[in-house]
């Protein structure tokens, strides 16, 4: 499998696919390491601390704090890290997120490589440079953007992902083919295969090279990397107020924010129609168990926000997003209006 590049003007993250042991041995330049690892991957997988420090913590989106963020800080001064210390996240999304925030803080920014054991972790999270956690029920409201030194994709990992986890990789792997358009989104249809817990390469590699084209056209969110957050503005809220995994989150998000497209003249109901049928064969949630109220109430703290208004992305076909400042008034109308 090729490996691949996303090149920055603050420099060029290397994409690696194969063995993790072997990529991380010729990605080091011998320099010291400390592993920052989700602790049931480090038991699954026992021999990742046999020749490195590890700083293991239960991954739970309830751990992802600033309090969790103080503990692994003292943990790394007991170890004595030093600014060419090379810190290494091994796990799954929050552990990618937690990990891209402690090496771009401690000692003003530390040199990391992320090694994402979770499917939604190698499509997605892993990916673009976003680091953060979670402060008084808002989801990454405090965080960076940098770029780690390189990816490890080792898709054996996979093997112990529990069925639900694999899940909620397909979510972002079905956002990504919306946005990449037909080819990319034909290959999932009654995908058999992967639906039943098998894939491959060359459908991870599409994921991230979707990704990673946004990502080095605007690295900082300024312009077209927000269509990369489709359906997360309602799916955030949806994952921290109904306490749902963010692949099932961001699937009911990806259907509401379709169906507010068709309410706000961007798309026809064939979309939510050809939605509604993809998510359903991935047994994929399609709606919320929240009264629209609590999901409108927190619209004012979403980090797109400004002023009275947000950036929102709306869907005109596959292959075709776009994202619009819409009016806070306007987007609780238009949820009313479909969802109450």
């Amino acid at each position: 499998m090729d490996n691949l590049s996303l090149n920055l003007v603050t420099g060029t993250t290397e994409i690696l696919f194969g063995n993790y042991s072997e990529k991380l041995n010729l990605a080091t330049k011998n320099r010291r390491i400390i592993i920052i690892c989700d602790q049931n991957v480090n038991k699954l997988y026992p021999y990742i601390s046999q020749n490195y420090p590890v700083i293991n913590f239960l991954s739970l989106e309830s751990e992802k704090t600033l309090v969790k963020v103080e503990q692994i800080y003292n943990k790394l001064i007991e170890l004595k890290a030093d600014r060419s210390t090379l810190i290494v996240a091994i796990g799954g999304g929050i552990v990618c997120d937690i990990t891209g925030f402690i090496a771009s803080t401690f000692y003003r920014g530390l040199p990391f490589i992320l090694i994402p054991t979770s499917l939604l972790a190698m499509v997605d999270a892993s990916i673009g440079g976003k680091n953060g956690v979670n402060f008084n029920n808002h989801k990454n409201i405090i965080g960076t953007i940098r770029q780690p030194e390189s990816i490890i994709i080792d898709t054996t990992f996979l093997s112990t992902l529990p069925r639900e986890e694999f899940k909620n990789g397909i979510s972002e792997i079905i956002k990504h083919s919306i946005i990449s358009g037909e080819q990319f989104y034909n290959s999932l249809l009654n995908n058999t295969e992967l639906r039943s817990g098998v894939v491959n390469y060359n459908i991870i590699k599409s994921a991230i090279q979707t990704k990673t084209e946004i990502v080095s056209l605007d690295p900082f969110e300024n312009g077209i990397r927000r269509i990369l957050n489709f359906g997360h503005t309602i799916g955030h809220i949806i994952e921290l107020k109904e306490g749902i995994s963010h692949g099932k989150a961001i699937a009911i998000g990806m259907m509401m924010t379709t169906k507010l497209s068709v309410y706000f003249n961007y798309c026809n109901n064939s979309i939510v129609e050809n939605l509604f049928n993809l998510l359903s064969f991935y047994e994929l949630p399609v709606k919320t168990t929240l009264n629209i109220k609590d999901i409108i109430e927190f619209m004012e703290f979403d980090k797109k926000k400004t002023n009275d208004s947000l950036h929102f992305v709306f869907v005109s076909d596959i292959g075709k997003l776009t994202y619009n400042k819409i009016s806070i008034e306007n987007l609780k109308k238009g949820l009313l209006s479909v969802f109450d």
